[in-house]
């Protein structure tokens, strides 16, 4: 590594570090507001509060990566270039991608940062800080929409049953499209088929189904409603479901292995997947896109600096939001849907390099 890309980077590389701290104390601070009044609302002991401020700074932080490499080269390349050392070095003779090289390897480090970061800790904090959530408040922090659920439960009179159901809503309280089959003295004695299933005070009640009764010579017969005490409520059946925070890449390809094998969608996961790879490439986006930003206003200093980076990252973040509705829409193919807004940031660096040769 020559001088000029130790002298360029430790000028970006202090930038990327100021803009780490201020982008994760704003991330932080608004968390923080969150779980204030999550406090005031539930009555969290001092303890659990410090508990769900500690254990999502992970994820915030990785949040706050990409934006400081943003930030960072706007910053650092704006600097050099109030001082016209920028305008000196193109004098010399050094083209601006040579110069842009050492942003490009502080965006290599922060993207490496990001991965493991990503990769091992977040995983783990942000598992516990759903389970202190849940402790807490007693409500879960994941989708309400469970697919495929199977459970086992016992009716009043000692009956085994097993349910089935393509469909679990926790919002609303209700199986679709369920199957049931109760036991008695290990025999099967009753198959019951619903299209929907809701949940009240006296266990689950079956709406617009048929039944067959296995007993006495077997007796088919269709129902409008009907009732079986089961005491297990939507919360209780419901498996564990973990997001996408909580889960590494591995385990994503494992997840979506299984929902394909169960026949569940698997749009939206391969969405997200796609996603994680991408937010590994957002730092080398930025650093094309900051430094010919950071040119632009070279003396307008930290201010102009962060509005600049403010305007870009909220264009970047809707385009980031509809990019990936439309991918889980089927619009667009995940791999498109996750890269595009990256796509987008690095090609208008380019241009906008282009048109300063």
């Amino acid at each position: 590594m020559c001088l000029l890309d130790r002298y360029v980077g430790r000028e970006v590389l202090g930038a990327v570090l100021f803009g780490i701290g201020v982008f994760t104390t704003l991330l932080v601070a608004n968390h923080f507001f969150f779980v204030t009044r999550s406090a005031v609302q539930y009555g969290l002991p001092p303890g659990v509060f410090a508990q769900l401020v500690a254990y999502r700074l992970p994820a915030l932080l990785g949040f706050a990566l990409p934006m400081a490499v943003l930030f960072g080269t706007v910053l650092g390349y704006g600097r050099l270039a109030e001082g016209r050392e920028i305008e000196a070095m193109q004098t010399g003779g050094i083209p601006p991608e040579r110069v842009l090289l050492p942003g490009v390897l502080v965006a290599a480090l922060v993207s490496a940062a990001s991965y493991g970061l990503g990769e091992g800790v977040v995983p783990w904090a942000e598992l516990r800080y759903r389970r202190a959530w849940a402790r807490a408040v007693g409500s879960p922090l994941v989708p309400d929409v469970r697919w495929n659920v199977l459970f086992r439960d016992r009716t009043q009179d000692g009956s085994e049953v097993v349910v089935f159901a393509r469909k679990l809503d926790l919002s609303s309280g209700t199986l679709e499209r369920v199957t049931v089959q109760q036991h008695r003295d290990g025999r099967l004695v009753r198959v019951i088929e619903a299209k929907r299933a809701t949940w009240g005070p006296e266990g689950w009640t079956f709406h617009r189904g048929r039944m067959v009764v296995l007993e006495d010579g077997g007796l088919f017969s269709g129902f409008e409603v009907l009732r079986l005490r089961l005491a297990r409520s939507p919360q209780e059946v419901a498996p564990p479901e973990r997001t996408v925070l909580e889960m590494s890449i591995q385990e994503i390809r494992q997840e979506l292995r299984r929902l394909a094998r169960e026949g569940q969608p698997t749009r939206p996961l391969e969405v997200d997947l796609a996603g994680k790879y991408a937010l590994l490439g957002t730092p080398f986006a930025f650093a094309l896109l900051g430094f010919p930003l950071g040119l632009v206003h070279p003396r307008g200093g930290r201010g102009i600096a962060f509005g600049i980076v403010v305007l870009a990252l909220i264009g970047y973040y809707v385009l980031t939001t509809a990019s990936t509705l439309l991918g889980q829409a089927g619009y667009l193919p995940p791999t498109l849907a996750a890269w595009l807004p990256n796509l987008v940031a690095g090609g208008c660096g380019v241009v906008l390099l282009w048109r300063r040769r």
